[in-house]
């Protein structure tokens, strides 16, 4: 290396050292003067602290360590003691010798303008001494400043005798320090009397300054005269230093903490509102309430939905005669740590709603103010404790190791010694030193080592640059070797340098040099070492800058230039693609090259730009990479980038397929194997970026399209991915983005604009921002030319956004002020500004004040969408991130909501065996880690330490899962109650709450509850108790194997349904439940009580029981005995069957089997395990198992029908479909939007081919009635197909194997539920009636049984079939195993086993067991077993004749559910349903239903289909036709009709809607008709009504037309 020291005065011995042979040679220093040395005395001012510091430094990490001494082996170490033992008898002073010198070799050059002294000891003290100057400068290229010039040789009587030449000492061996005090130092500096005698300073400072550039110009370092640094400084920094970027956000967030102190009681509330939802309350609309206090009795009463929290609490006290005030108690909800607040109303909280759905009584808990307990306040303490928090606390390491300074420093030392020790070896060769007395070899062999060790350590990186210099370094070697007589080339043996790298191959140096000049020989050696020199410090800052260390390198470059706005700058955008580096193994390419694009969001700019074709370039000197070296220009200006910009590079290979013809030019396969990014501007415009990187290689399976540019050190192989080395254009200076300046706005009135282009621009803004992107450009500039006029239309701005020109700064000034001044939107509408096309930082800052709108618990249904737009902010600093986590600090429930949600999206925080680490993670890693960081610390130790609980509780839960799946079956309940035991422990003393909600506080496992499923991933079925005494217990399932992040969004979606379905008035009943993952396939779910698969359901009829049409009905009777319970779960189902169909079909929810369709007692229908959906169709081999829209069954018909024939109900349930699918088409754009902002989740299958999906199904292009008819088609070809119960059958044969869970069950499977003589009255007796035949289809016998009770006056009558009899005695001898029961067989019977006589043989064997139940003792005779058994069900209550010996077949369910009533032949009757709106220039008509309609003849259904027109029509041409369909009183016809006629005609017209039946062998049978006046309707609404019908055929036009309104 090149050292420039300043010579210095030091007391030492001047005299000569003695010479010494070469194995003991110490220290050598060679010292040449410049010829204008004087000019850089003025170095030495101002940097006498600063070396002597430095020097001190140096000392101090030299302590402990072995130096390096030079061998002719090469580089070994020198132990301290003999270092010491040197330092002792070697002389710290050097003597000037001239050529003729026997001892060591100096080299004197100076200006001849100088007299010669021959008083060599003054003048040998002040030069020889300068060594002690350890301060550093680069010697680059000096193209204009040349040494050597007017050189004369003198002796050594003759020195120098004018000022103290400037000098360069090159030391011969590293480790030569000297201990100079701070004091001697500064003594010893020159002062500035030492510039007496220069005659032109002015000249002297320019030649300096002009010097000082060259030197800077190559090695990048600033020699400003006033300050010296060495060349490759290393600075030992904190590993996790934090940028200015991460520095503003931590200052933003601390400064919105502070806003909320810790006795701010509604910023800091300390506890969990129960959650409220958004619509209006029925005020009609009661609620049975139980109110528990203490050990109290609970207090049971009805309110109003619109009663007050504060009236129920005054209700209670009073009613309690409580003590104190009404103010002093609070309401809780039973069994979950949510509070109500006394301002509100009932009917507000979701809580109340879900009691409705499931017709449980609202249970509440009341308590007095001062024992409830702030688990989530923050302290005093913790707003201190905020203050001293540093951002680099919130940093993380990245991924990876970091390069550590230690590490590094020692090869920096090496390179800086190799260095040297080469330019002293040259010098000396050059000067004609013999070969054998040279210091070391004059070869670069050893430098290139360490080079390479270094790069070695840098990850395998080497940059162009460096390569290009190690290769001038050798072919300088080699001319200065070949410039030497023949003689010393005789003693090389041939070898030049770097021959002996590559055995057999030479190689050849570039350029023409004077060989006969020895000074241009050492400038020529200087240029290539400097080059060195600057390009490792240039690779070692490109390296400190890219990624995560805790070594800075000293570079300090003045800018040349005052900072200047881009305005200023008129220069294209340009980039230099250097090389491609550390390739992938695998990568078996031709040929490479790189295509560079700029991006503004999503959107692209300009068009894209490729490098050349290279090949791999593989120098055994060098790591093997691809050079380009090429200069892309991109076209667009400087002063045109949009501020959050960024440059896009894309790698691609190329593989040539020869033409198999010489005259055929060969093919070539691109493929893309990765990318790079980099934005083009810091954090808020602050800083254009300029200068060289390294930027990692991304996998195309991260979208290149979503910024922001990602941090190089967030790379999941961040020491093994494909690096890029790129160069930006250096400007001399900060070029920044200047403030925008707003002008005021300018609005237009809509009305102005004429009719037809306000239709147009009408039509425009209906559509959602996907469609209006795939629109014609002159749509997108009329829209562009017309934005003025459209400030009042919130659906307007996005796609006026989307239109825009460009967003450089002259267009920003005119956009920010329409979006500024926009019309505001609906909070949840402004979702969709935050998608990635719209990158600028106004408008997402503005759509973020707009969902401010949103109330915590209705940002929690966007959350998930929420976190992904922050990771699409261009920078860490962002309204988005800042309005999670102030709500963060109001809300608790949604800090704990926020952290989990970010918590899976950094996998490896839970430490819980994830092993995901998809690039999609990784690629937000930092800035989500910072987010999550900000969280923990700006909440409070409450609920950090409530987070950490419930991750030390996962953990347990997972290592238990993974024990339960180790383990033999045998063993799996002994392993789970031991593990489970350990988390009750825990959870005892800790008690915390399930990642599933805050609300359910958990103290403790409930062992006795807890099992397992058969299934391949064996999830744990858990009960936790609530913390809450006498409560319910919690269950959930923990599941390890699956990815729920899937089920998860679907959940996220069928609850936003929902909440749209009740905003519109229409409660579908539709179950949800909570999923959380919490890691990698690993997560918890809400188990949902009381409900059970349609498989276990369908397999009581056996395996083929999913082909029969009954089970569904009969399971429903089972659990709802009462007539009136089964109607409610009969409406139950029907409404949330229709709620799924629609929502399943809207998301592609595949994988539909029985066992993933769940039935709740209460008649509840919903769906679990989404891990298929978006139209990801389940396959069985190559066969798709999902051949129908959606699951509906005959068995799902025959309970909404209450039979086996169609009904009004059915067509009821079609109603509820088309309707709730029409209203989620109508928000259909606030589903699309969720959507695409998740598409950056990498949750699998969510993509923008996802949006694209549901897009499709929601039939945007379609009006209601056609939209609707088209679900009614779907309806009906689901339940045609017969491919889904044959579905159903597989999996009941595939799972046949799998016994379920292990929770004993001693319920009767027809009564599965438990009954006691508390809640039906004590037995007095039972006595066998009589017998009765029934069909079902098939033959089989029932036993009336009459049972009296006490306090009944009359008997109640109950059938129970024989197998229901030996069931009942089975789980009496399981329950009582030592009590005498009479036995009742089997029923194996051979022959026929239901006739008349096993039936009176089996009425004995009845009579006998029940003699002997009763007499057995009360606490069997009376047990619970036995009162369940004789509960009246709801077969047992229908009007059945107990006399009847036969009865024939009976739908139970239909003499109760079904309405329809049955006439004789040709009478006219029954009503017609149809809709009617006039809309885009055309009469649309939709026939839906027809209901009662009159049979054709007796007992004979008609084949029904509808006939319209519009009279006066004599000549029949507005004549249309439904369809015919088949056999049935009460058709679905869902079918559009349309007349194209103007509106004005079309209300002259009375439209005639007649009923027809289809006989095919005689004419067509009438059913009746009904007429509607058309101008008596309001058709720009739909109109939709039931229409009576009536014998009027043959009605004149003057008929008056009977219209209900």
């Amino acid at each position: 290396m090149v050292q420039v020291r300043k010579a210095k005065e030091v007391d030492g011995n001047p005299t000569k050292p003695p010479r010494q042979s070469r194995k003991s040679k110490k220290t050598t220093t060679s010292t040449f003067y410049t010829q204008d040395w004087g000019s850089l005395i003025d170095s030495a001012q101002g940097a006498q602290v600063s070396e002597s510091t430095v020097a001190q430094e140096t000392m101090e990490h030299q302590q402990g360590n072995s130096t390096l001494s030079e061998s002719d082996g090469g580089t070994c170490l020198e132990s301290e003691q003999g270092k010491s033992e040197r330092d002792e008898t070697e002389d710290t002073s050097f003597e000037i010798l001239t050529r003729k010198s026997e001892s060591h070799w100096y080299m004197i050059y100076y200006d001849e303008s100088f007299n010669i002294s021959t008083d060599d000891e003054d003048d040998d003290d002040k030069c020889a001494d300068s060594h002690m100057n350890n301060q550093l400068y680069s010697y680059d290229e000096v193209e204009d400043y040349r040494v050597g010039e007017n050189i004369d040789e003198v002796d050594n009587s003759s020195v120098a005798r004018a000022r103290p030449p400037f000098v360069f000492t090159i030391p011969v061996f590293k480790g030569r320090k000297d201990n100079v005090k701070e004091e001697e130092v500064k003594k010893n500096n020159y002062e500035e009397e030492d510039l007496e005698g220069i005659e032109d300073e002015e000249a002297m400072r320019e030649k300096k300054k002009a010097f000082y550039e060259l030197l800077e110009k190559r090695s990048g370092v600033v020699l400003d005269g006033k300050s010296s640094t060495r060349q490759i400084r290393l600075l030992k920094i904190p590993a996790l230093s934090a940028d200015d970027e991460a520095r503003a956000f931590w200052d933003c967030i601390k400064k919105r903490r502070g806003e909320y102190t810790w006795d701010d009681h509604i910023g800091n509330p300390g506890l969990l509102h129960s959650a409220c939802l958004e619509g209006t309350v029925d005020p009609g609309l009661s609620v049975k309430l139980s109110v528990h206090y203490d050990e109290r009795e609970p207090l049971a009463f009805t309110c109003n939905l619109d009663s007050s929290v504060e009236h129920v609490v005054m209700h209670t006290v009073c009613t309690l005669e409580l003590p104190g005030e009404s103010a002093d108690y609070m309401l809780k909800v039973r069994g979950v740590d949510d509070y109500l607040s006394g301002e509100t109303v009932l009917g507000e909280y979701e809580y109340v709603h879900n009691c409705i759905k499931y017709d449980q009584d609202v249970a509440f808990t009341l308590m007095h103010a001062d024992s409830v307990r702030h688990s989530y306040q923050r302290t005093q303490e913790d707003d201190i404790a905020v203050l001293d928090v540093r951002v680099e606390d919130l940093m993380s390491a990245g991924s990876g190791e970091v390069v550590h300074h230690e590490s590094l420093i020692i090869v920096v030392e090496t390179f800086e010694t190799e260095l040297t020790r080469l330019q002293n070896s040259g010098f000396l060769l050059v000067d004609g030193m013999p070969l054998q007395d040279l210091p070391s070899p004059m070869r670069s062999r050893r430098l290139r080592q360490v080079v390479k060790q270094m790069c070695a350590i840098l990850g395998n990186l080497e940059t162009t640059e460096v390569s290009e210099s190690i290769n001038n370094l050798v072919s300088t070697c080699r001319i200065i070797q070949q410039s030497q007589p023949r003689g010393a080339g005789e003693l090389q043996k041939g070898i030049l340098d770097g021959e002996e790298d590559i055995p057999g191959q030479r190689i050849l140096s570039t350029g023409s040099h004077d060989s006969s000049n020895p000074e241009d020989l050492k400038h020529l050696l200087l240029d290539a070492l400097s080059r060195l020199a600057g390009a490792v410090n240039n690779f070692l800052v490109m390296y400190a800058k890219a990624f995560r260390v805790d070594f800075t390198v000293d570079r300090t470059v003045d800018a040349t230039k005052e900072p200047c706005d881009i305005r200023e700058v008129r220069e294209k955008v340009s980039m230099k693609v250097q090389g491609l580096h550390r390739l992938e193994l695998e990568w078996k390419y031709d040929e490479y090259f790189v295509e560079v694009q700029l991006f503004h969001g999503s959107r692209c700019i300009g068009q894209p730009v490729h490098s050349l074709n290279k090949k791999i370039t593989d120098d055994p000197k060098f790591y093997p990479k691809v050079v380009f070296n090429k200069w892309l220009d991109l076209g667009a200006r400087i002063n045109t980038l949009p501020k959050e910009s960024r440059l896009v590079l894309t790698v691609f290979g190329l593989k040539i397929i020869e033409a198999e013809n010489k005259n055929e030019q060969p093919q070539y396969i691109r493929e893309e194997l990765g990318w790079a990014a980099l934005q083009c501007f810091s954090y808020e415009g602050r800083k254009l970026t300029q200068g060289s990187h390294l930027l990692t290689l991304w996998p195309m399976v991260s979208d290149k399209r979503l910024g922001p540019a990602p941090y190089s050190s967030d790379h999941p192989r961040v020491h093994g991915c494909p690096v890029l080395s790129v160069e930006l254009k250096d400007f001399g200076g900060e070029v920044y983005f200047p403030r925008i300046e707003v002008p005021p706005p300018t609005k237009l009135e809509f009305s102005s604009l004429d009719l037809n282009t306000q239709q147009q621009l009408s039509d425009i803004i209906e559509r959602d921002i996907f469609i209006f992107n795939k629109g014609s450009v002159e749509e997108r500039e009329i829209l562009w030319e017309k934005r003025h006029y459209l400030h009042e239309e919130p659906a307007a701005l996005a796609k006026v956004l989307l239109a825009a020109h460009s967003w450089d700064f002259s267009c920003l000034p005119d956009l920010h002020s329409l979006v500024r001044n926009w019309a505001s939107p609906a909070p949840a509408d402004a979702l969709h500004l935050l998608l990635p096309c719209f990158a600028d930082s106004v408008v997402r800052g503005c759509a973020v004040g707009w969902i401010r709108g949103l109330g915590s618990d209705e940002l929690i249904s966007f959350l998930p969408q929420l976190v992904q737009a922050v990771k699409h902010e261009a920078w860490d600093i962002s309204p988005t991130a800042e309005l999670l986590l102030e709500r963060a600090l109001t809300s608790p429930r949604l800090a704990h909501h926020l952290y989990w949600l970010l918590n899976q999206c950094l996998p490896l925080q839970t430490n819980m065996g994830g092993e995901r680490e998809l690039v999609s993670d990784a690629r937000y890693r930092r800035r989500l880690n910072l987010v999550t960081r900000a969280l923990m610390t700006i909440c409070g130790k409450n609920m950090e330490n409530r987070l950490l609980t419930q991750e030390a509780i996962l953990r347990s839960l997972y290592a238990t899962a993974m024990n339960i799946k180790d383990t033999k079956d045998s063993q799996r309940m002994n392993v789970l109650s031991r593990d489970l035991e350990n988390i009750h422990f825990n959870l005892t003393e800790n008690p915390t709450s399930l990642p599933l909600s805050p609300s359910l506080e958990v103290a403790g496992v409930d062992l006795k509850n807890c099992s397992y499923f058969n299934s391949f991933t064996v999830p744990l079925k858990l009960a936790f108790l609530s913390s809450e005494e006498n409560t319910d217990p919690i269950h959930a399932i923990f599941k390890v194997g699956d990815d729920l992040r899937q089920d998860m969004l679907v959940i996220q979606m069928i609850r936003l349904m929902d909440k749209l379905w009740l905003k519109e008035g229409l409660d579908l009943k539709v179950v949800t439940f909570s999923v959380v993952p919490t890691g990698d396939k690993i997560g918890i779910i809400e188990l949902v009580k009381d409900a059970e698969t349609l498989r276990k359901i369908q397999t009581e009829y056996g395996v083929t029981g999913s082909f029969q049409d009954r089970p569904i009905a009969e399971w429903l009777a089972k659990q709802n005995p009462s007539q009136l319970e089964y109607q409610r779960a009969v409406d139950n189902f029907t409404a949330s069957c229709a709620g799924y169909c629609v929502a399943t079909y809207i998301l592609g929810i595949c994988d539909r089997h029985n066992d993933n369709i769940m039935l709740k007692t209460s008649g509840h229908l919903f769906h679990i395990d989404f891990g298929k959906f978006l139209g990801d169709a389940q396959k069985f081999g190559s066969f798709k198992r999902d051949r129908t829209p959606f699951v509906l069954t005959s068995d799902m018909a025959y309970v909404i029908n209450g039979g086996e024939k169609p009904s009004d109900k059915f067509q009821g349930f079609v109603d509820l479909c088309c309707r709730a699918f029409n209203i989620i088409r109508h928000n259909g754009h606030l589903l699309l939007y969720l959507f695409a902002l998740m598409a950056s989740s990498g949750i699998p299958g969510v993509t923008w081919d996802a949006v694209t999906y549901v897009q499709r199904a929601l039939l945007q292009d379609k009006t209601n009635a056609e939209a609707g008819a088209m679900f009614s088609r779907m309806i009906q070809e689901s339940l045609k197909s017969w491919f889904t119960q044959v579905n159903f059958f597989i999996h009941n044969l595939a799972q046949l194997r799998f016994t379920g869970d292990h929770s004993d069950d001693l319920l009767l499977s027809f009564i599965p539920r438990t009954y006691t003589a508390a809640q039906d009255g004590k037995i007095r007796m039972v006595r066998l009636y009589s017998y009765q035949k029934r069909y079902n289809p098939n033959k089989y016998y029932v036993y009336i049984l009459q049972v009296d009770r006490e306090n009944q006056r009359e008997p109640t009558y109950l059938f129970r079939s024989y197998r229901e009899f030996s069931e009942f005695h089975q789980k009496l001898c399981l329950v009582f195993p030592l009590a005498r029961i009479h036995s009742i067989p089997k029923g194996v019977q051979i022959g026929r086993s239901e006739v008349k006589a096993v039936a009176e043989k089996r009425k004995l064997e009845i009579e006998l067991f029940l003699a002997t139940l009763f007499d057995l003792a009360p606490e069997i005779s009376h047990s619970d077993l036995v009162y369940t058994f004789f509960h009246p069900l709801l077969r047992d209550q229908e009007d059945t004749d107990i006399h009847l010996k036969k009865l024939k077949s009976k739908d139970a369910r239909a003499s109760f559910t079904s309405s329809s009533t049955q006439s004789s032949a040709g009478q006219v009757q029954g009503q017609v349903k149809v809709s009617v709106q006039y809309l885009r220039g055309q009469l649309q008509i939709m026939v839906h239903h027809a209901r009662n309609l009159s049979l054709t003849s007796p007992g004979q259904e008609p084949s029904p289909y509808v006939k319209l027109y519009l009279l006066p029509d004599p000549h029949k041409k507005t004549k249309r036709k439904t369809k015919v369909v088949k056999k049935t009183c009460h058709p679905t016809f869902m079918e559009p009709i349309t007349y194209r006629m103007s509106q004005d005609i079309i209300k002259q017209r009375v439209l005639e809607i007649s009923v027809w039946s289809e006989d095919k062998f005689s004419e067509n049978v009438y059913l009746g008709s009904c007429y509607l006046r058309l101008s008596a309707l309001d058709l720009k609404e739909e109109q939709c009504e039931w229409l009576s019908l009536e014998n009027q055929r043959n009605t004149a036009l003057g008929h008056t037309i009977q219209h209900r309104a």
